[in-house]
């Protein structure tokens, strides 16, 4: 199927048509991204496709092809643009990228009104039952999280029923399939919620190593342009109704109260309020996402334009980030069981003792580990360190300041029932960039967190949050470089 025609363009899309001659457009049948209905090659990433080529003038014909022979052609010919690729860590340096395209969640659905509430894997390994289909990408994610409490069916449709039944309490599924399996079974989205999302892949248009770079970035601009014209989020609201599309930076952050958390269904805190408020005056679309940390990590790690918040300053990651900030301060302190009659004058007097309980991969962790301690219990969910140290099993536990409260609520206690024994370090927090993202764009987004400062948002914005912080040392910012609005 030819889906652009030249007759009519500029002379600049003559060029750049001849420059493209012979591009092989390819794709494999994977809805609603791609497939055929009435003959034609259709869905959601082949109209966003389509209305590429139109736009720079290419050359193009779009063919599906199975994956194999569509992924062969990408390694071993000049001319060719496959889609839609997820960009793995071992495709990146293989090809070159134009997108997002849409995103694919692997999310745990829950039904709708069932008060299930999921803020990270240790709560979702809690869950009574939860349902996967045998061999399917959401079913080897649990297998690799060791997940015990998961049931697999022979079918996506067989755990859909599981779910709207009550045989299970969860569903582990893609976005993507979700809506036409619920379909099929006589429901709609509205008959459930996504609970957690546990991992998220970007799908993109990958182009030949030797491709033109000069067409994959005409290709690029393109998205980008209609990403900002509405365009790209009109096709995406045809084909998944339900989804927040992917938009040129994708707005990364956890469940970390009161900095980052979900409330009423939307991400909120102090942190998620300033970068909703730099994006707005940006005109950057608000498409905040809340997702493990793990997750989000991962994802400003790999992709470009991915803006992950809010994030310790820490030597292990000053090199795998760009940084604009500091948007907010704590102090990471050792807490002991009250009345445990425990001192600690020193790190040397903490290495001594038995156990002390850590949040996996927070930079609490990374920094004793740094520190040499050898002695750490490590959980994926920071309440678990609270009901360790109440319980005996560790004799400390580390937290910063700001954050203590609610996890110790959350995990069943009052702060009367700890102490703090020593501060172990004092910190900023900061905004990070992934690295491939464009200097200017980060540079702008520090200009407007400095106007932001100036202007008296910043503070007022914190203050909601936290109304007794000591901010003169947060709101101290240089000469201004651009006027403020």
């Amino acid at each position: 199927m030819v889906l652009a025609i030249l007759p009519g363009f500029a002379v600049g899309a003559w060029a750049a048509a001849a420059e493209a001659a012979g591009l092989k457009v390819l794709t494999e049948e994977s809805p609603p991204l791609n497939f055929i209905r009435d003959g034609e090659v259709t869905g959601l990433a082949t109209e966003v496709v389509g209305e590429l080529v139109k736009r720079t003038g290419t050359a193009a014909r779009i063919r599906l092809v199975p994956w194999q022979e569509g992924y062969q052609a990408l390694l071993e010919q000049p001319d060719v643009a496959l889609f839609s690729t997820v960009m793995t860590a071992e495709r990146k340096p293989l090809f070159q990228w134009v997108g997002p395209l849409a995103i694919l969640d692997t999310n745990l659905y829950a039904r709708k009104g069932s008060g299930i509430a999921i803020t990270n894997l240790d709560d979702a390994r809690k869950v009574d039952r939860i349902a996967t289909v045998a061999k399917y990408y959401s079913d080897q994610v649990l297998a690799k999280e060791g997940f015990a409490n998961a049931q697999s069916y022979p079918s996506r449709e067989a755990t859909v029923r599981a779910l709207l039944d009550g045989k299970v309490n969860l569903l582990a599924s893609s976005n993507l399939g979700m809506p036409a399996a619920l379909e099929k079974m006589g429901g709609s989205m509205d008959d459930v919620e996504n609970a957690f999302t546990l991992s998220t892949d970007l799908f993109y248009i990958a182009f030949s190593k030797r491709a033109s770079p000069r067409l994959v970035a005409r290709w690029q601009d393109a998205l980008d342009e209609m990403k900002r014209d509405g365009s790209f989020a009109r096709i995406y609201a045809r084909w998944l109704p339900a989804e927040i599309p992917p938009g040129i930076f994708q707005l990364m952050t956890e469940e970390y109260p009161p900095v980052t958390f979900m409330r009423d269904g939307k991400p909120s805190g102090f942190v998620t309020d300033i970068v909703r408020e730099i994006a707005a005056r940006q005109a950057i679309p608000d498409n905040i996402r809340l997702t493990s940390w793990k997750n989000a990590y991962n994802m400003a790690l790999l992709h470009p334009k991915v803006v992950l918040f809010s994030a310790e300053r820490t030597p292990e990651r000053e090199k795998l980030f760009q940084w604009v900030g500091p948007v907010g301060k704590n102090s990471a302190m050792l807490y002991a069981r009250k009345g445990a009659g425990i001192t600690i004058d020193s790190l040397e007097q903490a290495r001594s003792v038995a156990a002390i309980a850590t949040t996996t991969n927070w930079f609490t962790e990374q920094h004793l580990r740094r520190e040499g301690f050898r002695n750490l219990l490590s959980s994926p969910d920071p309440r678990s360190n609270v009901r360790q140290l109440m319980n005996g099993e560790v004799q400390l536990s580390i937290f910063t300041d700001i954050t203590i409260p609610e996890i110790v609520r959350d995990a069943g206690y009052g702060m009367q029932d700890l102490e703090p024994v020593f501060t172990v370090l004092q910190t900023d927090f900061y905004i990070a960039f992934s690295r491939d993202t464009p200097a200017d764009v980060v540079q702008a987004w520090q200009s407007t967190l400095d106007c932001l400062k100036r202007d008296g948002t910043f503070e007022k914005i914190y203050r909601r949050y936290l109304p007794d912080a000591g901010l003169d040392d947060l709101l101290k910012v240089g000469k201004p470089s651009a006027s403020c609005h």
